[in-house]
């Protein structure tokens, strides 16, 4: 069994972890709150709608890009992240990329990575390492498949193993297409 660890570079980290949400709105609230206390941009990523961590990496990379050039979709970093996860300039279809209420397997996305952050942060949360976050089953395949709109023919062309390459390609032509 592969098993993933955190991915931590100087300007973000991204964190599998798993957690049980009572109240969504009260959980978005403390990670804001977390966020302005020490000066950080925290995002969480639903597991279910994410092909693995090249996709993380790509929708942070993109969104923090258009946050430096002020060339931004949304009105903060947090919500550019999910719009570039989604490869969408709508709001109204990054709901199913957040956190939910009840049990969720999140990338922790942290911008930038602060160790008391991710201390503060992993109080509340249990880090997931003895698991492979970049496998996609045969469900989750359909359900990317359908959100992005990737046919079984453009998957036959490119090759079965290409759909988060695939899925990367889709949030990257968010900043062409704008």
């Amino acid at each position: 069994m592969v098993t993933q660890e955190r991915r931590c570079k100087n300007e973000y980290c991204i964190i599998p972890v798993r957690l049980v949400i009572s109240d969504r709105q009260e959980f978005l609230n403390a990670i804001r709150r977390t966020g302005e206390r020490y000066g950080v941009s925290i995002a969480c990523l639903n597991r279910t709608m994410i092909a693995g961590f090249d996709h993380v990496e790509t929708a942070l990379i993109h969104a923090m890009r258009a946050w430096k050039e002020e060339r931004m979709i949304a009105r903060s970093l947090e919500i550019e992240i999910l719009l570039y996860a989604a490869g969408t300039r709508q709001t109204g279809q990054i709901a199913s990329f957040g956190p939910e209420t009840g049990i969720n397997s999140l990338y922790l996305c942290i911008v930038p990575p602060k160790s008391e952050v991710i201390i503060s942060l992993l109080k509340g949360m249990s880090e997931v390492s003895d698991e492979d976050w970049n496998e996609v089953s045969e469900e989750k395949k359909k359900l990317l498949m359908q959100f992005y709109g990737i046919t079984p023919d453009e998957l036959e062309v490119t090759g079965q193993e290409r759909l988060t390459d695939l899925i990367c390609e889709r949030c990257a032509l968010l900043a062409i297409n704008r």
